[in-house]
């Protein structure tokens, strides 16, 4: 399960997949970033928090692209951390 957070908002969701969890954070970025800095956590299944934050100083011309930019790193980086956790578990199972 990962849950991901905003600040502001301190609304707290949970998503069952990487995707699902992508797009929780993109709709609440969409609509907290035009208001001013976003802060933002996913924590993984493992508990590994992925942070970041970010402000558009009023660029609201680029809201789509800093999230979709966003949005593909973190698939990048989510995924790459439960490849990770699925090897190290196959290594502590192994006889």
């Amino acid at each position: 399960m990962y849950t991901i957070s905003t600040t502001p908002g301190d609304r707290v969701d949970t998503a069952a997949t990487i995707p699902d969890a992508l797009a929780a954070l993109a709709s609440r970025l969409a609509s907290h970033l035009p208001k001013g800095p976003v802060a933002w956590k996913i924590a993984d299944p493992t508990g590994t928090e992925h942070r970041g934050s970010g402000t558009l100083n009023g660029r609201l011309d680029q809201l789509t692209i800093a999230v979709d930019e966003l949005v593909d790193e973190l698939y990048t980086q989510l995924h790459r951390a439960a490849d990770q956790a699925a090897a190290a578990s196959r290594e502590t199972t192994r006889p």
